[in-house]
């Protein structure tokens, strides 16, 4: 059983009647607000900005891509952290976790592939044909990614579950850092092949992420020094000619532990904390819904309009255009709950845990797409105080 974190490290915030650590949903509410602010710059601001702001869109270009060996490799880890202790389990028990976000994926992979095959302006990696298609289901190669990549992460954590922890990470380690060699053209496929390592460190070695999220105590536990280091260090690898995936793991030896501490701190700030872990508690809608709304901005008046060239303007931008995608995604994803359109964000079928705790009365339909880092209710439901509550099931950490 995996102890948690001291109280002071780790607060934690009731929700679908049991504890969640408040500093995995800040970790998560982090990861995919810069998900949405990567794709928000890389995309939208890339076609907004007129030639006068093209600095900076190249700044924003350099900051999103500072961060990519922190936001996608967090993720991960955290994903591989709440299913540690289910790696070990009989098949028969977690099937779920893998069957979940493959079903998710192939809905959204089907809805997404119809909608980008109508709308041409967002820079997408889009399925062409029936053939492209058929590719797919067996390699991920578009935006919806992170789902295959669960399901088969966490088949692969489970049949080395029994091996000694450090050769498997020591493997997935030389594999992330051959990935860049192997002649993948898509970038998604690449990324599928590259981030193994990362839920196998949160899956088969839990303690290890425990610690780094710990840190020293005090105000800061130590998230400065980490920072100086991870600036340090990207400066070091923007100057030695390496091959991409070999920066990328290098760079997350110091990028993981910096997102888990920022987590771990924020997760004692009061009201940004609760507002960053009420977004980590819905993050599988803002998945799959950002880059439609991102898509559709393009086709209406700017938000933002950057044609006076103005630097404010285009700093704000990217920001402005997050929030809203932000906010839109949630929104829609309220309305299709209130539709009845579950199926969307959860395989049919009541959880094995679900059907163990009948025949107690509950409002509740349980909505996790793998229980790990995406989640999402698909209730509504009464939290214990009597209010109205919209927080996904929780998996506990240690459960």
């Amino acid at each position: 059983m995996h102890t948690p974190l001291p109280a002071s490290a780790a607060p934690v915030v009731a929700g679908a009647g049991t504890s969640r650590v408040l500093w995995i949903d800040v970790a998560k509410g982090l990861s995919i607000l810069l998900v949405v602010l990567h794709h928000a710059v890389v995309k939208n601001l890339g076609l907004d900005a007129p030639e006068p702001l093209a600095a900076v869109a190249a700044g924003w270009g350099a900051v999103t891509s500072a961060l990519k060996p922190v936001r996608m490799p967090l993720f991960f880890v955290l994903s591989g952290y709440v299913a540690a202790r289910a790696v070990h389990r009989p098949w028969a028990q977690v099937r779920r976790r893998a069957l979940a976000p493959y079903y998710t994926y192939v809905v959204w992979l089907l809805l997404l592939g119809a909608f980008f095959s109508v709308e041409r302006l967002l820079p997408m990696n889009r399925t062409q044909d029936l053939g492209e298609l058929a590719e797919d289901l067996v390699w991920a190669s578009t935006g919806v990614w992170f789902l295959y990549a669960l399901a088969l992460y966490f088949v692969l954590a489970k049949l080395l579950a029994g091996l000694p922890a450090g050769w498997v990470l020591g493997g997935a380690a030389l594999v992330s850092a051959l990935s860049s060699q192997l002649g993948i053209e898509q970038w998604n496929r690449f990324s599928v092949l590259f981030h193994f390592t990362y839920f196998a460190l949160g899956a088969l070695a839990p303690r290890v992420v425990r610690r780094l999220a710990e840190g020293p105590r005090g105000r800061w536990g130590g998230l400065l020094p980490v920072a100086a280091a991870y600036v340090a260090l990207a400066v070091l690898l923007a100057r030695l000619p390496l091959p991409i995936s070999v920066h990328l793991l290098v760079a997350s030896v110091v990028g993981v532990p910096l997102g888990l501490r920022v987590a771990a701190v924020l997760a004692r700030s009061g009201p940004p904390a609760r507002l960053l872990g009420w977004v980590g508690r819905r993050t599988l809608p803002i998945y799959v819904l950002h880059t439609v709304v991102l898509a559709s901005l393009l086709h209406l008046p700017p938000l933002v309009d950057l044609e006076e060239g103005s630097v404010v303007r285009g700093v704000l931008h990217p920001l402005v255009v997050t929030a809203v995608a932000v906010l839109v995604s949630l929104a829609a994803h309220w309305v299709l709950l209130r539709l009845g359109a579950t199926w969307l964000f959860t395989m049919p079928g009541r959880p094995a845990r679900a059907r163990r705790q009948a025949p107690r009365r509950s409002t509740e339909v349980r909505a996790s797409s793998s229980e790990g880092p995406y989640q999402v209710s698909s209730r509504p439901s009464t939290s214990s105080q009597g209010e109205r509550s919209a927080s996904g099931p929780s998996v506990a950490v240690n459960s």
